[in-house]
């Protein structure tokens, strides 16, 4: 297994051990996924790990952290927007992001971590998770002086659901598997279309 190249001195032991686990946990074989791995990649015993992060818990909820910061801002709508080519912006991004082969292995590494860390499932999850930052989004002061929306939270699940439908469950099966940009593309304007249609003021 090949260790972390480059100098250690300007890099945080901290900084190199994430760097390890994206290599190990999320671009590697999910039967390598182990603390005794990332420690060989980061070139540092398992004590020295441990300093930093207490359990292989902690670690993998700073990569899911790492994952969704990854994805960046989504300021709301300023007056004399386009909402629906911003939604269909904001929904391919989202999914686009979501699908990818790395957010999909740390799905798959933090669900099958579910048995030994139950409190996963209720763990605070980290700020900007997809659903909610569309919540938020068509919550906004534009979006509803055009948009007839009662319950963001509803509204933003049922959009991502029409993009992502099947695709998230047969990713999560098969590693291999992938969602075409075409498709994400596809279900993100018909999503957006039909969503808008129904909730247009007016309408």
């Amino acid at each position: 297994m090949q260790v972390v190249q480059g100098s250690t001195d300007a890099v945080s032991p901290r900084e190199r051990i994430l760097a390890a686990a994206r290599k190990i946990f999320l671009d590697g074989q999910p039967e390598h996924a182990t603390m005794d791995a990332v420690a060989q990649q980061a070139g540092m015993s398992k004590k020295t790990i441990y300093r930093e992060f207490k359990s292989q818990l902690e670690l993998l909820a700073a990569l899911l952290a790492e994952n969704v910061a990854d994805l960046g801002e989504f300021p709301p709508p300023k007056a004399g927007a386009d909402i629906e080519i911003e939604l269909y912006g904001m929904l391919v991004r989202m999914v686009t992001h979501f699908m990818s082969p790395r957010s999909m292995a740390l799905a798959r590494l933090l669900i099958s971590e579910v048995r030994r860390y139950p409190e996963l499932l209720s763990a605070n999850k980290p700020r900007g998770f997809p659903r909610e930052i569309l919540a938020t989004w068509l919550a906004s002061p534009v979006v509803r002086s055009k948009y007839q929306i009662e319950d963001p939270e509803d509204a933003a699940a049922m959009l991502l659901g029409m993009v992502m439908q099947d695709s998230g469950f047969r990713l999560m099966m098969v590693s291999s598997a992938t969602m075409p940009p075409h498709l994400i593309e596809t279900r993100a304007r018909r999503a957006v279309t039909i969503f808008l249609r129904g909730v247009r003021k007016g309408s």
